[in-house]
């Protein structure tokens, strides 16, 4: 475990600054930031609001030099060396659909400017839909095409439209000098379609010509879906979409994935882009009356709050009151309130405005509700929550927003005591004159419950995904768009069909020199199978039964099941375990303390590991239990649940000494040599590092975690992890945490190995093409300062990105696939659909157990090892068969995944009470901007209203605390503690 101490930044920059004005309605309005003209490390950290401040979409998928700002540096990442000849060939197809051709025409580019500046984008949304504008623009015969912001493209030239546009006067309403503004359309320059032609063939850098067109031409593949479905970023939704209820405040809707990205097929005649379509599914809140969603949200909440009518949601929104002896009472929000902020920033309109054509088509955002100690004990309602009017004479007065809804609007409020809504644009509201609308997402981490529903919805099996695609591809009616005809746009309405290979699996070696051949199945059986390597003998181990939940001669039982199947797979013991009940109501740390230091007395020697058994799967007992053991003690631990140590099924006993060999430093398997006793991929000394940051769930104030784990054998098989905080929200790893999370692991590799690694493989979770140039610039970087600390020397380095948050899917041909429809394990695809001329490939190494199986985009963007391809994609599948705690291969490289579980386990080991941990919900919350690394954050308020840097947070608690044993703290960091 590091021991880096408190997180520290490691760039020199402050938080950037965020200008703010006032639009006339009194709403914030954010300013660009000002654009850095320093340049770090090849990287241009004005990339992002460089690519705002012009308008560029934020949908484009963009190659990663599109984020790289250095023009001494050609090819900053790896190109592809060659394609892969392993195995045998199958056709697969893909769900993308090539862009063939793009019409030899002139498209003029145009800039909107609008004085005075609207402050918000539907204000200019309305300007240019203003008929006098639309008017204006049609004396030119072909389409115009608008981004919605400031660009605007059309094969019309022209060099200036002027127009006065009243947004009033279509309204129907009184004009009024507010709403008058200038209009001005100048041409700009011409997009030269040439430039991406020339980017896609290799034959020229990526520029801001290849830029202008991508963001010119995904604009234009839109414009007619937009105009006929919901647009949320890349998904599209229409009125017929399937749904299903959640609860009866949310929903699952069915929708379309669309988006445009680089690929080979200019090799074979395309053009070099292809529409990646896919179904997603995506939660949102269901359209009903507001104060109607709210009870529905609490019912769904707390099963104890499942009968709660109107009246009870008034009482329970209500502040507690804290009574502090000679002091004035105090109040808090209740569980309920905190419950139901959760609904910020959710859209409503208002009911009372319907026949105000001022007012109709206006839609509105929580900001908060209403709440302060000066509303007292019946908290913020409409009686309670006031604010300033003006009266005649231009004096202000105080009025309720009872009062005011009833002078003005003759309303008489019936469900006046709850909540006020209080809006960004600085409005209150009653909840019942709200309503929420359709499309409103929900953003949050679904609960147990509903996320089961969630995955019955969204699983589809090969063939249907196939067919929901194709029907969604044929809506799109490519063939017949007008503004695609315009300019000379072709898609295919057929999915490519692509040349894959078939990667041959691995024999799978286990102790005693017994192999075994899995074939095209993916699965195979540990029944008299003996480990490769086992760990050291049982010796000083224990049973702890938590509230007794099983008496002794159970526990006895499934120690006995438990070590029969040890001593199949060839593992030792020399001495019984020693077996624990704890009644109901001892505290935790207790309870750890007891077993810990019993077994130690009672065996004379150190605790190896011991087994709790839980009463079910709440998540804060499993958390403080893990949190004792590993941070006072250094024990190693086993939960396990009562219901499966009652059955006590061989299987799952096997499962269970699967992690704990590995817990205990020993290796289920291996992928065998040519040679006995040879690595099967290397030739000179390597390490595996797989990396992860991984962040708290929406509302919780926890910080992000990174996570590090690195082979320490010759096959890459057996992994040890480390982590660390990373401050909030920040996806790069901070480059002194790199530095203290690895030291600990080379030195272990030295000590095995007896020598430092030559080559090195980081394999590297995740992180988008906007971040490669981070991950090259201050991550590796950080590991060759590291290697050159500890051993003296740096490493080769080879960089790969392996991520999985991508919408391809492979729909093989029958001799090619599982009886699922799914791809054979190995499949793997570097042509058609892959980028020109990087290094990228699709790899699909399991078996999926249901629905449409995910491939892994893995992407080399940084190859010093220069391991051919045909290696290293044998490699990459191969070791996915040495995942050391399955009888199947995994779809994604273990080093990656070990540090998704190193990550995760280390949540428990935050400096933090257990109890805040998972905090109830989010308060107060802003988006920042990272300061030197390009991404964005989103910190809790308490740390962005401060001076403390968002790549600042506490670190973790270190492994084994005052009380612990050296010889405990020794075992517990050079096993697979986090398996």
């Amino acid at each position: 475990m590091s021991a880096s101490g408190r997180s520290r930044s490691g760039s020199a920059s402050g938080q950037q600054p965020e200008g703010s004005g006032r639009s006339r309605s009194g709403s914030a309005s954010v300013q660009q930031p000002e654009q850095s003209k320093s340049v770090v490390g090849g990287f241009d950290r004005s990339k992002y609001p460089l690519r705002d401040k012009e308008g560029v979409s934020k949908r484009l998928d963009l190659p990663p030099e599109a984020y790289y700002h250095d023009d001494d540096i050609k090819h900053p990442f790896a190109k592809r060396p060659g394609f892969c000849t392993l195995g045998k060939p199958a056709k697969v197809a893909v769900n993308q659909f090539r862009v063939n051709k793009i019409g030899n025409v002139d498209v003029y580019q145009y800039d909107l400017a609008i004085s005075p500046i609207p402050v918000k984008n539907i204000l200019i949304e309305k300007i240019w839909d203003a008929p006098k504008w639309q008017a204006k623009l049609n004396e030119h015969k072909a389409s115009w095409i608008y981004d919605r912001r400031k660009l605007v493209w059309s094969v019309n030239k022209v060099k200036e439209i002027r127009s006065i546009i009243n947004i009033d006067e279509h309204k129907g309403r009184e004009s009024n000098d507010r709403n008058t503004f200038h209009v001005v359309l100048r041409n700009t320059g011409t997009i030269r379609l040439e430039a991406l032609r020339a980017y896609l063939s290799g034959k020229m850098e990526f520029d801001n010509s290849v830029l202008e067109c991508m963001n010119f031409l995904d604009h234009v593949i839109r414009e007619t879906p937009t105009k006929t479905m919901k647009s949320i970023r890349r998904l599209f939704f229409n009125i017929d979409s399937k749904r299903m209820d959640l609860n009866n405040s949310m929903e699952v809707m069915q929708g379309m994935y669309a988006s445009m990205r680089m690929n080979q097929s200019i090799q074979e005649g395309g053009f070099g882009l292809g529409i990646n379509l896919n179904i997603a599914n995506c939660a949102f809140y269901m359209s009903q009356d507001f104060e109607q969603l709210c009870c529905e949200f609490l019912r769904a909440y707390k099963r104890e709050w499942e009968q709660m009518d109107y009246r009870d949601m008034a009482k329970m929104l209500r502040p507690v009151t804290i009574k502090v002896q000679g002091k004035k009472d105090r109040y808090e929000p209740s569980e309920a309130f905190m419950v139901l902020t959760k609904l910020y920033r959710i859209k409503f309109e208002v009911k009372h405005r319907n026949q105000d054509a001022k007012k109709a088509d206006k839609t509105y955002t929580v900001k908060k509700f209403s709440f302060s100690q000066s509303y007292g004990p019946d908290g913020g309602n409409a009686r309670n929550v006031t604010f300033k009017r003006k009266v005649v004479g231009g004096f202000e007065e105080d009025v309720s927003v009872y009062d005011y809804f009833f002078e003005k609007y003759k309303i008489e409020l019936r469900m006046w005591k709850l909540p006020v809504i209080e809006t960004s644009r600085g409005g209150y509201f009653p909840m019942e004159i709200a309503e929420v609308p359709k499309y409103n997402r929900y953003p949050f981490k679904l609960t147990p419950n509903e996320t089961s529903k969630m995955i019955k919805f969204a699983v589809q099996r090969p063939p249907a995904r196939l067919d929901d695609i194709m029907t969604k591809a044929r809506a799109l009616k490519w063939k017949e768009d007008p503004i695609l005809h315009e300019f000379g746009i072709g898609i295919d309405p057929n999915m490519a069909k692509v040349n894959a290979r078939i990667i041959p699996n691995p024999e799978i070696q286990f102790g005693g020199g017994q192999k075994h051949n899995p074939g095209t199945t993916g699965r195979w059986d540990l029944r008299g199978k003996k480990f490769f390597k086992p760990c050291p003998a049982l010796k000083s181990w224990a049973f702890v039964a938590l509230e007794k939940c099983i008496d002794k001669p159970g526990l006895e039982n499934f120690a006995r099941v438990f070590s029969q199947a040890w001593k199949s797979h060839g593992g030792a013991i020399e001495k019984p375990p020693i077996f624990f009940e704890y009644p109901g109501g001892q505290q935790h740390h207790y309870i750890c303390q007891n077993a810990y230091q019993e077994c130690g007395k009672q065996n004379k020697a150190t605790p190896q590991i011991i087994f709790y058994v839980l009463v079910d799967r709440t998540a804060w007992i499993y958390d403080r239990m893990k949190k004792n053991a590993d941070c006072r003690w250094a024990c190693l631990s086993q939960m396990m649940l009562i219901e499966h140590v009652r059955k006590a099924q061989p299987q799952y006993a096997s499962n269970v000494a699967m992690k704990v060999n590995a817990k205990l430093g020993g290796i289920t398997s291996r992928i065998p040599g040519s040679k006995p006793n040879e690595p099967a991929f290397f030739k000179v000394p390597t390490m595996m590092i797989g990396c992860d940051v991984s962040h708290a769930s929406p509302g919780s104030k926890a910080a992000s975690m990174a996570a590090m784990t690195c082979s320490m054998d010759k096959d890459g098989a057996f992994f040890v992890g480390t982590c660390e905080t990373n401050g909030y929200r920040v996806e790069c790893l901070l480059p002194q945490n790199v530095r203290s999370m690895l030291r600990d692991p080379i030195r272990m590799f030295v000590k095995n190995n007896k020598v430092a690694p030559k080559h090195v493989f980081y394999l590297r979770d995740g992180v988008s093409e906007g971040q490669f140039c981070h991950i090259k610039e201050y991550e590796v970087k950080a590991i060759r300062a590291a290697f050159l600390e500890v051993t003296g020397q740096v490493p080769k380095i080879t960089t790969i990105i392996a991520t999985k948050r991508h919408h391809i899917r492979f729909f093989p041909e029958k001799a090619s696939a599982d009886r699922n429809g799914n791809p054979l394990p190995g499949t793997l695809i570097d042509r058609e659909v892959t980028h020109p001329f990087h290094y990228d490939f699709y790899l699909c190494s399991h078996v999926a157990i249901q629905g449409t199986a995910r491939p892994v985009h893995y992407h080399v963007i940084d190859d010093e090892v220069k391991m051919k391809p045909d290696d290293l994609h044998k490699m990459l599948y191969q070791q996915c068969y040495q995942y050391i705690r399955a009888t199947t291969p995994v779809s994604l490289h273990p080093a990656v995944y070990y540090a998704h579980l190193c990550g995760a386990r280390a949540r428990q080991h935050e400096n933090v009470a257990t109890s805040d941990q998972v905090p109830l919900v989010a308060k107060d919350w802003v988006q920042g901007r990272e300061p030197g690394w390009g991404a964005k954050v989103q910190v809790p308020a308490s740390v962005a209203s401060s001076k403390v840097d968002p790549t600042e947070s506490d670190p973790l608690l270190p492994m084994g605390g005052e009380e612990s044993r050296e010889d405990s703290r020794n075992m517990f960091t050079s096993g697979m503690w986090y398996i």
